[in-house]
């Protein structure tokens, strides 16, 4: 085969490997001359690439040969039934899907990133080892089927035992990037067999012991391996990835009796959202110093904490459905709900028609990159004020490291109108990310439902800017009569201008302790500051709003 390619002209052989599948280009390297043809060919990679996947930023330097390789590896990872090679490189695929979210183009139905990530997610496994592998599903897990230790190391195993076995090409970063094109896709080795081992450990709990040899170029392994990595990093990359895919996964089961044990997106077994509401509302995340009340890090740097984010989706998304079985004029709130990662990119949301002209705009407008002038849909949950006190400050209360215990008390739910305009652009402070400037708001907040509430009319301000980690940063103030009252942080799930909108919690501005708190989302409908309400939306934000006149 390989002496009738090479006698074909250079034209008609770049032509057929071009229209192959770009894992088989390293079965194509059968020989020196078109190893040499594959490997020096800029071009066939750029088209390769461009055939499957969005384009990247417009750059002279970008080598597509390394860019086509690392999506190559991932996809196979994420093709791959072996749970331990999947542990091991959730940072690798965890950094390849933020890319590809990156370079996504505004409109999803012309992207070609977006069916690539749905297709591999709907494979059950990967939602159960990439998404549902934050210390919520953990500790949800623990309490159904063991404990909590146990399942750490049963899953710390699996990964030490893949860093032992599995090629360096695949975890090593620089690797990734090299222009050997004998790791073009590097076939995903056989793994070694985890039950007895994790048979030991489910009888012992005790990893130290396990005789398993580990040579040296694992303790070699790159900085950010499996082995190297803090824990909590793996779960807040998890949580994170959850919250771009933005399908709340609302409950949990175990499929089989061996490990790791798994989850899934059926109805038919024990629902998650008790946890995530335990987690929403135990006060002691907000009175921590560091977290500015917000889903942040107790690190005082507003380092977001991904896993608060997911609880806060998981619980939005509950009360939601819950509010769509009772009043059918919600009909469509959840529509773009079911649609993986869509949203979750810079610059997704597409304002609909107008009904009625827009305002003239105004001079800051053009100078704002966050697009923050316009009408936006806004989502408050609480719990009713003795509960949320008896569950935070009752009797018989946990240790200061102990888990609250999960808990079914329904919560209330209002949805709100915001129409906001810029007053101010000026530069970061030294503690924002520098890349973007604060942009300052402010603006009239409206109930929908229910109309009456006295909580919800009021004026509104605010600022938007960038984390020191590039996050885009909603802080809100609800104003009545010109005294601040109620303040909220959040964050703006899939970056600047993102359709899906912000994630986080509301709170009492003098930040009192003894509450109250909950969690709160708001995203856009329309670019303008309307007269009247619009007949319908059609954006691609994550809970489209329906028709209300």
């Amino acid at each position: 085969m390989a002496n009738n390619l090479l006698h074909l002209p250079h034209e008609v052989l770049h032509s057929i490997i071009a229209n192959t599948d770009p894992q088989d280009l390293a079965a194509l390297c059968c020989c020196r001359a078109l190893n040499d043809f594959i490997k020096n060919n800029h071009l066939l990679h750029k088209e390769m690439y461009l055939k499957t996947f969005d384009s990247l930023s417009q750059k002279d330097n970008t080598v597509w040969g390394p860019e086509l390789r690392k999506l190559v590896n991932v996809q196979k990872i994420l093709e791959s039934s072996d749970d331990a090679l999947k542990l091991s490189q959730l940072q690798t695929v965890a950094v390849s899907i933020q890319d590809l979210l990156t370079n996504a183009p505004m409109d999803p139905r012309t992207s070609l990133n977006l069916p690539f990530l749905t297709n591999l997610f709907e494979q059950r496994q990967n939602v159960n080892t990439f998404l549902c592998s934050s210390s919520l599903f953990e500790w949800a897990r623990a309490e159904l089927w063991g404990d909590l230790s146990t399942t750490r190391q049963r899953r710390d195993l699996a990964a030490m035992l893949t860093e032992q076995k599995f090629p360096r090409s695949l975890r090593n970063h620089s690797t990734l990037n090299s222009l050997d094109s004998e790791t073009v896709a590097d076939p995903i080795p056989e793994q070694p067999e985890l039950g007895d081992l994790l048979a030991y450990v489910s009888r012992t709990g005790d990893t130290g012991s396990i005789p398993v040899p580990v040579p040296a170029e694992a303790h070699a392994a790159s900085p950010t391996s499996a082995l190297q990595r803090p824990q909590s990093y793996d779960r807040q990359l998890s949580a994170k990835l959850h919250c771009l895919y933005g399908v709340s996964i609302g409950t949990v089961r175990k499929t089989c009796e061996s490990s790791p044990p798994r989850y899934s997106l059926r109805n038919d077994t024990a629902e998650i959202h008790p946890y995530a509401r335990s987690r929403v509302y135990d006060l002691r995340q907000h009175t921590e110093n560091g977290t500015f009340w917000g889903p942040f890090l107790d690190d005082g740097l507003g380092t977001v904490d991904w896993e608060k984010l997911e609880a806060i989706m998981i619980i939005l998304d509950y009360n939601l459905r819950r509010s769509t079985e009772v009043h059918r004029q919600y009909e469509g709130m959840l529509e773009l709900q079911e649609n993986p990662w869509v949203g979750a990119t810079p610059h997704s949301f597409i304002s609909p028609p107008q009904s009625v002209p827009m305002e003239p705009p105004l001079p800051l407008e053009a100078q704002d990159p966050y697009s923050v002038t316009g009408t936006w849909m806004r989502v408050v949950c609480f719990l009713d004020y003795t509960a949320l006190y008896d569950f935070n400050f009752g009797d018989d209360q946990p240790e200061r490291d102990h888990l609250r215990e999960p808990i079914d008390t329904e919560e209330a739910t209002r949805l709100i109108t915001m129409k906001i305009h810029v007053t101010k652009i000026q530069a970061p402070g030294e503690d924002d990310g520098q890349q973007l400037p604060v942009v300052h708001f402010q603006g009239k907040s409206s109930s929908i439902r229910p109309s009456w509430d006295p909580n919800a009319n009021s004026k509104i301000k605010g600022t938007v800017r960038l984390t020191p980690q590039g996050e885009v940063r909603w802080t809100t103030f609800s104003v009545f009569q010109g005294e601040e009252r109620w303040r909220s942080e959040g964050i703006q799930i899939g970056g600047v201008r993102s359709a899906r909108g912000v994630l986080g919690f509301w709170f009492d501005k003098d930040f009192d302790e003894h509450g109250p708190a909950g969690p709160t989302a708001f995203w856009k409908s329309h670019d303008g500051i309307e007269a009247k309400k619009p007949s319908n939306t059609h954006g691609w934000n994550q809970f489209t709003v329906p028709s209300y006149w």
